[in-house]
């Protein structure tokens, strides 16, 4: 079963070769490595090219991370379809893992696995299942309920999933009017379509600050707002909106407005604004702790493959 390996890039000269060093060492064998230069100004290509035909480079002129991961996904050719960023790493059983894991499960209707993440920054490692509060009893399995989960919180995911090409060209690929958040609109459409697999070890490297980076620049109000929107489509899509857990949808959106309010209002230059920005802040950061508590709280819902 031939996977492909599609990695966006932009001035990344001086990792690109460490994260293909990394793909180039998986263990499972059948594998395409598609290389998109999104517009680079350094040397980008030239370290890439000096892989030979082990890389397929493709180059474009720069128009963000959906355009040029869908532009891999166009000219790829594997069966399952795989993403990282180039600065980035697998270990090299995550490949292989996953696709042993999708051919156990594909009896559920798993066509999509998601695996851990160490999430590497300056002052401290955490992993990407922790932040996303993922907590599964066992070590891999099939995840049940991924919309519910993913509703109320964001699971670190372009470098983590796995996706049968069928899957994609059912849900539709990345949204190319989206320069942030593209990843998470991916995330909740994929999830509407079915149980995941997962796998709770970290098999993924993240260097968190990265220079150079396709979404970089990204402010909380921006995401808040970003999100705001993406759940408002979905919502009046005849497509996606009938499979929304409604009550979730309401409560999440009403959240990333009132979170969007005070960001913006903690900004402004009047004392009298910064001050009533801070206070919504305390109150949803109350309300988020008390929500979280709660016994009706979406939780990770898994069973063994």
């Amino acid at each position: 079963m031939l996977v492909s390996a599609i990695i966006p890039t932009y001035n990344r000269a001086r990792t690109i070769g460490s994260t293909l060093e990394s793909v180039l060492s998986q263990t499972w064998k059948e594998l395409e490595v598609i290389v998109v230069d999104d517009g680079s100004t350094d040397d980008t290509a030239a370290v890439v090219a000096g892989y030979g035909d082990r890389v397929r480079l493709i180059r474009q002129r720069n128009q963000g991370p959906s355009v040029a991961r869908n532009t891999g996904i166009k000219a790829s050719k594997g069966e399952i379809v795989s993403f990282l960023d180039s600065d980035d790493s697998w270990l090299p059983e995550k490949t292989a893992r996953q696709v042993n894991l999708m051919q156990r499960t594909a009896g559920f209707g798993v066509e999509c696995c998601v695996c851990n993440a160490r999430m590497v920054y300056a002052t401290q490692t955490i992993n990407s299942f922790d932040v996303a509060d993922l907590r599964p009893e066992s070590p891999e399995g099939v995840w049940t309920n991924p919309a519910q989960v993913l509703m109320d919180r964001f699971l670190f995911f372009n470098q983590v999933v796995a996706v049968r090409r069928e899957l994609l060209e059912r849900t539709g690929y990345f949204r190319e009017d989206l320069r942030i958040m593209e990843d998470y609109d991916m995330a909740m459409r994929l999830s509407l379509s079915g149980p995941w697999g997962y796998i709770a070890e970290p098999l993924v490297i993240w260097q968190g600050g990265a220079e150079n980076s396709l979404s970089q620049g990204v402010s909380q109000v921006d995401a808040c707002l970003q999100t705001f929107q993406i759940l408002n489509d979905l919502k009046s899509s005849s497509q996606w909106g009938p499979l929304l857990p409604k009550h979730l949808l309401h409560r999440r959106m009403r959240v990333l407005k009132h979170r969007g309010v005070a960001f913006q209002l903690s900004g402004q230059s009047r004392p009298l604004n910064r001050w009533l920005g801070k206070l919504l802040m305390i109150y949803l950061q109350m309300y988020e702790k008390i929500y979280w508590r709660l016994p009706t709280t979406p939780r990770m819902s898994v069973r063994p493959a």
